[in-house]
């Protein structure tokens, strides 16, 4: 662990002596990541948190979320390793913590350590959210072999009494970071940043704390203008088309060269849930696929003009891609499946411009605060408004975020989609799971706050299926991973401590997961977990369904005749 402790020292001082070179040359652009002295500090640890958030849904969150299938579904759930952990603890909060110890006792920063404190927790929830108990009151302390680890409750705790003080102490009128490469040095967006991350860590942490969460939750209700408030306050953080300041997804994606089977591919389970209710955010999200690369499906069409019924063959213009493929023997399936010789390059690839170089990473926008504000009031924690109202809001701004605000009235009519109805989705390709919403208004909110997720806030939806169950997601069945026992697995509960924490802090990691009974296993549910019952995936009733691309265009031979598509028409007969 010493060697451990070093490294972030290292990693400080090197950042400070960088910083103070070639002063007069630095770039004041706010989306170049250079700036001198306490802005360097900050802007470099802006920079990396945002970098290893991109890197982390590529390898991991991308599929726990259900957003991609990658790796050409040969993906297995990773859970975690060591870059990560040395990001954090070293590039980021290491960082902070120099900064702090620069700059904490000179008044003409003030507000800019609040700000820093306020990255500090986003940093921290995100840790704690990942693996459980980690290093925090005492994680960047020198000259000790061991450095305790926390409990999740006391983390929470602390980080929803730290974003409250950060948010009262700054100072609308003093001094700021210039440039700020997140909000331009709009100190209100701080603090409004600050107040709803509070509210996000407060919502998380409902089960396992109620009366610390509830209070935090009605305080923040009962003053909404402390939260963000529209569009014009998302948390953003700049990439740009220089060298080094360019969008990790860039780098590995376009950059780099990389394996058609590696692109990430539109989620099927994603896919289904678009199919089921007509959402066209399908067409906002992910690429259509070139006319040559589509997918043939078989479809049965009735005809306007006879009795008939016609058995045609015609592609599709998108395709979502099973996470794994492989089918268990134990389920006995019958005949043919429904996406039987696909490739890769007939799924769905993501838009082409949230690939760009220069495209910002999400850190949180106004459209989650409304889902948020909407569990809050749907759990009669306080608002100005219904939730209802809050739930419908938040819809509407992510169309108005996607450009596609024309199709949310439509969309919003639907069963399942409208306020106190209940919604019949098509069953996944396998039959085993279906993307039925139910009557209960509360699943509705969560289901529409993973959707608005896409593409940047995976690991969010990786912690908001953990708190709710929500989704009925189907298994990764070629899981892989020697730490999940199985052939067949749900997403992972936590990640393992990596190697470094358990060659140079021993001691502590051992009682660490003594909170785990003694096992560091993905497995092990974190606090703010709904409990569950762990499906037998051997023995579900399974069956191919094909019905989530059929009826693509309409029910008719005409209506395809009408939309321009080419068909092979491969039987027709009579109605029974």
């Amino acid at each position: 662990m010493k060697k451990y402790i070093i490294y972030i020292a290292i990693a400080a001082i090197g950042l400070l002596q960088s910083c103070t070179k070639n002063f007069e040359e630095i770039n004041k652009n706010p989306s170049q990541f250079n700036a001198p002295d306490a802005e360097a500090i900050f802007t470099g640890v802006v920079k990396a948190t945002a970098d290893q958030m991109e890197r982390n849904n590529y390898l991991f969150f991308w599929t726990y979320s259900n957003f991609f299938a990658i790796d050409g579904g040969t993906a297995r759930y990773g859970t975690g390793d060591d870059t990560n952990w040395q990001q954090m603890y070293i590039n980021i909060l290491g960082n902070i913590n120099q900064l702090k110890k620069l700059y904490a006792d000179n008044p003409q920063f003030t507000n800019r350590i609040q700000i820093a404190e306020i990255w500090e927790c986003y940093a921290y929830s995100y840790l704690v959210g990942t693996y459980g108990p980690v290093p925090y009151s005492k994680a960047l302390t020198t000259g000790t072999p061991v450095i305790d680890f926390d409990d999740e409750n006391t983390i929470y705790a602390s980080l929803l009494d730290r974003l409250k003080k950060a948010s009262d102490n700054l100072n609308l009128a003093g001094d700021k970071y210039s440039p700020d490469v997140v909000f331009n040095g709009d100190l209100l967006k701080w603090k409004k940043f600050a107040n709803s991350l509070r509210l996000r860590i407060a919502l998380r942490c409902l089960r396992n704390q109620p009366d610390l969460a509830q209070a935090a939750i009605k305080e923040l209700m009962s003053n909404e203008s402390t939260l963000l408030a529209s569009s014009v306050d998302n948390v953003k953080i700049a990439y740009g088309t220089g060298e080094g300041n360019e969008a990790p997804y860039y780098i590995r994606l376009v950059k780099n060269t990389i394996n058609d089977g590696d692109y990430p591919k539109m989620n099927d389970y994603l896919f289904t849930n678009f199919r089921s209710y007509s959402d066209p955010r399908m067409g906002a999200y992910f690429e259509s696929v070139p006319v040559a690369d589509r997918y043939a499906i078989i479809d049965t069409l009735t005809s306007n003009l006879d009795d008939t019924l016609r058995v045609v063959s015609y592609k599709i213009p998108y395709l979502g891609s099973p996470k794994s493929p492989a089918v268990l023997p134990t389920w006995g399936l019958i005949g043919q499946s429904p996406i039987s010789g696909s490739v890769f390059r007939n799924f769905s690839k993501p838009k082409a411009a949230i690939i760009t170089s220069n495209h910002p990473f999400n850190i949180m926008d106004y459209a989650e605060v409304c889902f948020m504000k909407a569990e809050a009031r749907y759990l009669n924690y306080g608002g100005v408004k219904t939730a209802q109202q809050y739930y419908e809001d938040g819809i509407n701004e992510n169309f108005s975020t996607w450009g596609i605000s024309n199709s949310a009235p439509s969309y919003l009519s639907q069963g399942g989609i409208k306020w106190g109805t209940q919604g019949k989705g098509f069953n996944y390709y396998t039959g085993i799971v279906n993307t039925n919403i139910p009557l209960n208004d509360l699943s509705k909110i969560w289901i529409q706050r993973w959707i608005n997720y896409y593409p940047d806030g995976a690991f969010e939806a990786w912690c908001l299926q953990r708190r709710t169950q929500s989704l009925n997601l189907p298994p990764l069945t070629n899981a892989g991973n020697p730490n999940l026992n199985s052939t067949v697995t749900d997403i992972p509960d936590r990640w393992e401590f990596p190697n470094v924490v358990r060659t140079y802090n021993s001691i502590a990691y051992k009682a660490a997961i003594s909170k785990f009974g003694g096992l560091d296993l993905p497995t092990m549910q974190l606090n703010f977990s709904v409990p569950i019952v762990r499906k037998d995936w051997n023995t579900v009733t399974a069956f191919y369904d094909a019905r989530y691309l059929q009826k693509w265009y309409g029910t008719t031979i005409q209506d395809l005749t009408a939309a321009g598509v080419s068909y092979v028409l491969v039987n027709k007969f009579k109605k029974p």
